[in-house]
């Protein structure tokens, strides 16, 4: 397989994830944890941060490569507490702009 083709394959993978949580279905986060992390207010000031950014996009394409879903799980469970609640705020920040983008496309 090429790396164009692993690209393309991770990159359908995890649309499909996004997919499935834009539906409410949250395939890598259980509800607990989204709930505890997404009531905690933050800065969001600090949230773009450039450093902030540049680990939040190394995370997602570290997740993104992951094959499996127990790859994926597995990588999520071996986060620190902080590298996690950032991933999950990022994550949902992703989803929450998707579903928005494909509503105003259907206006």
């Amino acid at each position: 397989m090429t790396l164009a083709n692993l690209q393309e394959s991770s990159m359908e993978r995890m649309e499909s994830l996004l997919s499935h949580s834009a539906m409410g279905i949250h395939v890598l986060f259980d509800n607990k944890s989204i709930a505890k992390v997404l009531s905690e207010v933050t800065d969001d000031k600090d949230f773009y941060s450039p450093d902030k950014m540049k680990k939040v996009q190394d995370m997602m394409t570290e997740l993104i490569t992951k094959r499996s879903y127990f790859e994926k799980m597995a990588y999520l469970q071996a986060l620190d507490v902080e590298s996690y609640h950032i991933l999950v705020r990022a994550y949902f920040h992703i989803v929450e702009n998707t579903v928005r983008a494909n509503h105003e496309h259907e206006h």
